[in-house]
């Protein structure tokens, strides 16, 4: 005889089984919700902290600002001509007169030798500045956070001649805790612990700050929702498995040992006792209420099986859509490609894959903010979606870039589709939200037939090179590849040059700058130096051309002129460049409006003394964001730098620029230089040039490679020169021989 189990025993196993695998799920369930609590806050954590860095650095760089112009007050000026009321003016105007916020706790002026313009008992400003070193400072006392801030006075007429000095005194700690908003930071918590040292830098102060988190009520109500969750999952799981064994006894395994018991009786008496424990009732009745009450037990689990379901698509939903657009996402964008690639192996079919990205769009974002890019891209997604055809998916990639894949679709419908889509964008008018500007989109196609041999992940890089195409100036907005686009911009999509350009800007690696002579014509002397990139790597120069190709498809602009500004500087602080002359950058357009860039140019206005420094700005980067451009260009020039109109002529030519922006120079192009030589084109620059020069530019002529052309423009109104025939790009300046022409 078998060894077997009474079903009392196996009720408890399956009772008690049960019971220890949900506790089990239940902590595990609970474990990693803490754990990502707590991985979660740590997020937060360094968040706080980059977002405190970041207040710190605007609420610093605020009051170096107001330094700034505070020392452009005309009482101040008046105050180092005429000291006599100075006691008076500190204690009843300087801090009184509206010019300055209540949390400027002092002020004081002091003599262009450094020494204040009037020692006074109540000032806790010190008695004596090093001129040579204005930067701020932060002192931390038991009770005080106060920023140190200094600014040149500036004489009114001559901006070159420094009157006097002037320091305010402010109660960062008051601006940092009661006046900035953070997110992540609880500012009701946040110290700053009292520094060993006398004083510190700005950047030193994140060191120094002690600061708690702000709630997160949403990871408080994770927490709620997973121990609901867990209770229900017990009342629902838990408590039926508890009560099946005291069941299974009375409704079940009683039952079945009478029936047993008769059962033996029978066979052993061949009769029906009348004894009373086997004649009672089977319960008949009890055991269909035991199966009903598994019926519902089974419905409950089935209620709670399509939640789960219905949540698990909700899920999907929400790991397969892009949440601002509505649109689908790369993951989906990905499982789509992998089915279709499984298909396209076993039938092949025409296959078309679209990529739309949005001309500009960084420059939307600059301009009138990221909630307004939002809006634009929103509207760009519906707009597209509403042009195609049934079934047909838009797909968000990242940014503002979109694709879509066209499945059984010849070249001339995709090219239809994308017609369409562009001309749906260009219906669509942001005017409400503030855009004055058109806005439009780029489209690139390739496309792959039943009898190509080409592999279909070829379509993917084919599309992303007839974007590029399609981005570039004077060409269509649609385009679909060719093998001769991918000659075109072999630069781009090449590794080994993303990885040169890519280690140049974050590392500096392979920078080596060369310098062109810029003349004055006057005397055919090297008057200042122009600042070109090159890159050598195994002792070869990359071509430049490849260089900003690359950038400009990747958007790398502020990050290489970062990355020159830096070799300029250390060039200039080394002494490459002879002292007296001096040297100009190209700046994009992109870069003079981002706060890094001129704060690098405020860093090199240090060496205005030794060196000329010329900005050169091209025309067309002054369009873009010339509001922004103008009041930095206005900044620097007050810092010492000069300004130069790059490229006049090449491209949106417009002498308006001359009257509204702060230029100095205006660089004639190589294009309008060589139409000199024509009688006709020569009478228009010769007037152009004359124009320009009696409103007080000074004018350079580019591209000048002959005596015959050397003598043109000596005679004409411009003041310098600049080409091969003074002196090729150099990374050795003595080799640059520049000898006057007779």
């Amino acid at each position: 005889m078998k060894y077997t189990l009474s079903i009392r025993y196996y009720a408890g196993i399956i009772s008690a089984t049960v019971i220890s695998l949900f506790v089990l799920l239940g902590l595990l369930t609970y474990t990693e919700v803490a754990s990502l609590q707590f991985e979660l806050k740590d997020s937060n954590r360094k968040i706080a902290g980059q977002e405190l860095q970041a207040v710190i650095s605007d609420a610093v760089h605020d009051i170096d600002q107001l330094a700034n112009e505070f020392s452009d007050w005309q009482e101040v000026s008046q105050q180092l001509h005429n000291p006599v009321y100075y006691a008076y003016w500190h204690n009843h105007r300087a801090l009184q007169a509206g010019v300055l916020p209540s949390y400027i706790t002092d002020v004081a002026i002091y003599l262009p030798d450094g020494k204040v313009l009037s020692k006074l008992d109540t000032s806790t400003l010190p008695t004596e500045i090093n001129p040579g070193n204005l930067s701020s400072f932060i002192e931390i006392s038991e009770n005080k956070l106060e920023q140190i801030a200094f600014s040149p006075v500036i004489n009114q007429r001559n901006e070159t001649k420094v009157e006097g000095y002037i320091a305010i005194r402010a109660d960062l700690n008051h601006e940092l805790v009661n006046v900035r908003q953070y997110n992540y930071l609880d500012r009701k918590a946040l110290k700053f612990v009292k520094s060993s040292f006398a004083v510190i830098q700005s950047s030193e102060l994140i060191d120094y700050a002690k600061f708690e988190l702000r709630p997160n009520p949403l990871m408080k109500e994770i927490m709620d929702v997973v121990l609901d969750m867990l209770v229900r999952m017990a009342l629902v799981i838990g408590l039926p498995m508890l009560l099946l064994y005291p069941l299974v006894n009375k409704l079940i395994a009683r039952p079945l040992e009478n029936i047993s018991q008769h059962i033996d009786q029978l066979n052993a008496t061949n009769f029906v006792s009348d004894q009373p424990e086997y004649s009672q009732t089977l319960g008949v009745t009890e055991l269909i209420k035991v199966r009903e009450s598994l019926n519902e037990y089974h419905q409950q689990l089935y209620e709670v099986h399509s939640s789960l379901d219905d949540k698990n698509k909700e899920l999907w939903n929400m790991a397969h859509h892009d949440s601002l657009t509505d649109a689908f996402n790369r993951r989906a964008f990905d499982d789509h490609w992998a089915s279709i690639s499984e298909l396209f192996d076993k039938s092949r079919m025409d296959i078309c894959l679209a990529i739309f990205d949005v001309n500009s769009f960084k420059a939307f974002n600059d301009s009138y903010g990221h909630h307004i890019g939002d809006k634009v891209l929103v509207e760009i997604s519906s707009a597209i979606k509403s042009v195609l055809r049934k079934g047909e998916k838009l797909y968000r990639l990242g940014g503002d870039e979109f694709a879509c894949l066209f499945v059984n679709c010849d070249l001339i419908s995709a090219k239809e589709i994308a017609r369409r889509c562009e001309d749906a964008v260009t219906l669509l008018s942001f005017s409400e939200i503030g855009i004055r500007e058109p806005v439009r989109i780029s489209i690139g196609l390739s496309h792959m037939g039943p009898n190509s041999s080409s592999d279909l992940a070829d379509l993917k890089w084919q599309a992303d090179i007839a974007m590029y195409s399609a981005k570039q100036p004077g060409k269509t907005h649609i385009a679909y590849y060719t093998d001769e686009m991918k000659e075109d911009v072999k630069s781009v999509f090449s590794s080994k040059i993303n990885n040169i350009v890519y280690e140049a800007i974050t590392d500096g690696l392979g920078i080596c700058m060369y310098y062109q002579p810029v003349v004055n014509l006057e005397n055919h002397q090297p008057d200042y130096y122009e600042a070109l990139l090159r890159i050598e790597t195994d002792g070869a120069i990359v071509s430049p051309v490849d260089v900003f190709q690359l950038v400009e498809a990747r958007r790398l602009e502020v990050e290489m002129d970062a990355a020159i500004l830096q070799k300029v500087y250390s060039d200039l602080k080394q002494g490459r460049i002879p002292e007296g002359t001096g040297v100009s950058i190209n700046v994009s357009g992109k870069s003079i409006v981002q706060k890094a860039i001129v704060e690098q140019l405020e860093k090199m206005s240090k060496l205005k003394n030794r060196y000329k420094l010329v900005l050169e700005i091209t025309e067309t980067a002054l369009i873009t964001q010339i509001e922004e451009a103008s009041s930095n260009l206005h900044h620097l020039r007050r810092l010492g730098f000069m300004v130069a109109l790059d490229d006049f002529g090449s491209g949106y030519s417009s002498v308006r620029y001359l009257g509204s922006m702060p230029v100095d120079i205006v660089k004639f192009d190589i294009t309008l230089i060589h139409s000199l030589q024509k009688d006709k084109e020569n009478t228009i620059v010769r007037h152009l040039s004359a124009m320009i020069s009696e409103s007080g530019h000074k004018l350079v002529a580019e591209g000048i490679e002959t005596a015959e052309m050397d003598t043109i423009v000596s005679n004409l109104e411009f003041s310098h020169g600049q080409g091969y025939f003074y002196g090729k790009p150099s990374s050795q300046l003595d080799a640059v021989k520049v000898e006057k022409i007779v």
